[in-house]
C-alpha cells in the first residue's frame, strides 16, 4: 500500500511538475511563424508529400513503378491549386534552400522513369531532406 502511494504521489509531482510554466522548452528548432491559412497549407502539402512517398513505395512493392509519376504529378496540382499568396517570403532561406533541394527530386520522380533503384535512391533523398527540415524548423 505504500508503495501504491509512494507511486502516485510521484506521479502526480512529476504531472504538476511538467505543467510548470517555468520549465524551459529543450526544443531549439527555430520557429516559423505563418498565417492561419499558409499554415494549413504547409501542414496539408507535408502530409500529402508522406501519403506521396508511401504510394510510391506500394507501387515499388506491387511492380507498378510506371505508377509513381501520376503519384507525384497529384502532388504538384494540389500545391499548384493550394499555394497561398507570400508563403514563400514568409519562410526563412535555410527552409526555403531545402524546399528547393527537394523539389529538384520531386521533379525528377514526376518524370517517366521505371528505374526502381533510381526511384528509391530519390524517395531516400526527399525523405533524408524532409527529416532534415523537422529537425531544423518548427511551424507555430
Amino acid at each position: 500500500m505504500k508503495a501504491k502511494l509512494l507511486i502516485g504521489l510521484c506521479l502526480v509531482s512529476s504531472a504538476t511538475f511538467a505543467s510548470d510554466d517555468s520549465i524551459v522548452s529543450t526544443d531549439t528548432r527555430a520557429v516559423i511563424n505563418l498565417s492561419v491559412q499558409q499554415k494549413d497549407f504547409v501542414l496539408e502539402r507535408m502530409r500529402r508529400m508522406l501519403e506521396t512517398l508511401t504510394a510510391i513505395q506500394q507501387s515499388l512493392v506491387q511492380e507498378s513503378p510506371e505508377k509513381v509519376d501520376d503519384l507525384v504529378s497529384l502532388l504538384f496540382e494540389y500545391t499548384r491549386e493550394n499555394h497561398p499568396d507570400g508563403l514563400h517570403d514568409s519562410m526563412p532561406a535555410g527552409f526555403q534552400q531545402m524546399s528547393k533541394q527537394m523539389n529538384v527530386h520531386w521533379k525528377k520522380l514526376a518524370k517517366e522513369n521505371k528505374d526502381t533503384s533510381f526511384i528509391q535512391k530519390e524517395v531516400v533523398t526527399i525523405m533524408s531532406t524532409c527529416n532534415a527540415c523537422h529537425r531544423s524548423y518548427k511551424i507555430q
